[in-house]
């Protein structure tokens, strides 16, 4: 099988709500149990599940691609129900690869040149391979993907200003306090997004920084970076009576900060704002918070219309990288088909 077998099929913050990518976002820890359920039921020789705040995402390489397509839009709507399906894009072979070295390029992201994405891509990758669930042909796609992404952020501007979901947070907490950044901030989580809110609040002058996680240890190493204080979950709710901003971005599969006890919170703070940033799918914080006196909520959502100004200047870079990464595409595509060609002989004689 060759280039033409690809195919890649999913939702992303282009045309689809955040409430419908938390219903079919799937936990880390169940994908490589999602991933050999899926080549059966879709019946994939290799497969790939990109999850991430802003797409959920299935790379494949399938005997019968529109077969495997039709079987996989019937899964996606099995998940989220039948409104997704309005959102769903689908592509197929060189299609499907030029997408995702768009996608490892940041180019597809809502922050152009977005850092994250191209770990993202690596862990999707490395996770689906350790489950034995790629080959020849997704091995060489994402490796050749992620060069590309590199290579793009090396060689053009598109990293310029905001580049990381982190960094908007920051730009919030920012446009909040001025550029003194006066105020005590708390942030939930320790993996990459919460750690790009701490780099880029600490770069701000935000000083009285507390990082809050499940695991105390892992909140302390990122604390430490940047002098701030390292605590227990429990303890970061409770320095919610405390701060003034509160970004969260953990990977829990549901929400930890409920109407009920922000409430409480909202009166013990005897009428001070509070600001919350959400970065997390599923959410971290209930919507509904939204709607309590005092309570200013950004979500995903939200968080576009921040940072809309810092990437408007990055059409020409885009470009740029727009060339760089079609041509790494197309001479994937040329390997793949070349390696293909090489392999039939032997399995017809096997």
């Amino acid at each position: 099988m060759n280039t033409s077998n690809l195919i890649q099929i999913g939702i992303s913050h282009l045309q689809s709500p955040l409430a419908a990518r938390e219903r079919v976002a799937i936990a880390a820890a169940d994908v490589p149990a999602a991933l050999t359920a899926l080549k059966s039921e879709l019946g994939l020789q290799e497969a790939v599940l990109l999850s991430t705040c802003s797409r959920f995402e299935l790379y494949g390489l399938a005997l019968e691609p529109q077969s495997a397509l039709a079987a996989a839009r019937r899964w996606f709507v099995s998940r989220a129900g039948s409104e997704i399906e309005s959102s769903l894009t689908a592509r197929e072979g060189d299609e499907a690869l030029a997408h995702l070295f768009r996608v490892a390029a940041g180019l597809d992201s809502w922050i152009i040149g977005e850092s994250e994405i191209l770990g993202q891509v690596k862990r999707a990758y490395e996770i689906s391979r350790a489950a034995s669930a790629t080959g020849p042909a997704l091995n060489r796609s994402f490796q050749s993907a992620l060069a590309a992404g590199k290579a793009a952020r090396s060689q053009t501007a598109i990293q310029n200003g905001v580049h990381s979901i982190g960094g908007a947070a920051a730009m919030v907490a920012r446009s909040l306090f001025g550029v003194n950044g006066d105020g005590a901030i708390v942030v939930f989580g320790a993996g990459e997004a919460a750690e790009a809110a701490v780099r880029h609040l600490s770069a701000k002058n935000f000083r009285r920084i507390s990082v809050a996680n499940r695991t105390r240890e892992k909140a302390e190493t990122l604390a430490a970076r940047v002098g701030g204080a390292g605590v227990s979950l429990e303890r970061g709710l409770e320095l919610l009576c405390e701060v003034e901003v509160a970004v969260f971005s953990t990977g829990a599969t549901e929400a930890i900060l409920a109407g009920p006890v922000l409430a409480e919170i909202m009166r013990r703070r005897g009428g001070r704002s509070l600001f919350l940033v959400d970065l997390g799918l599923p959410r971290n914080v209930e919507p509904g918070c939204a709607a309590l006196p005092g309570v200013f909520l950004y979500d995903l959502e939200s968080l576009k219309d921040v940072v809309s100004r810092s990437v408007a200047g990055k059409a020409g870079e885009k470009r740029r990288a727009e060339e760089l990464v079609a041509l790494a595409a197309s001479s994937c595509a040329a390997e793949i088909d070349k390696a293909a060609a090489m392999r039939a002989p032997r399995e017809v004689a096997a």
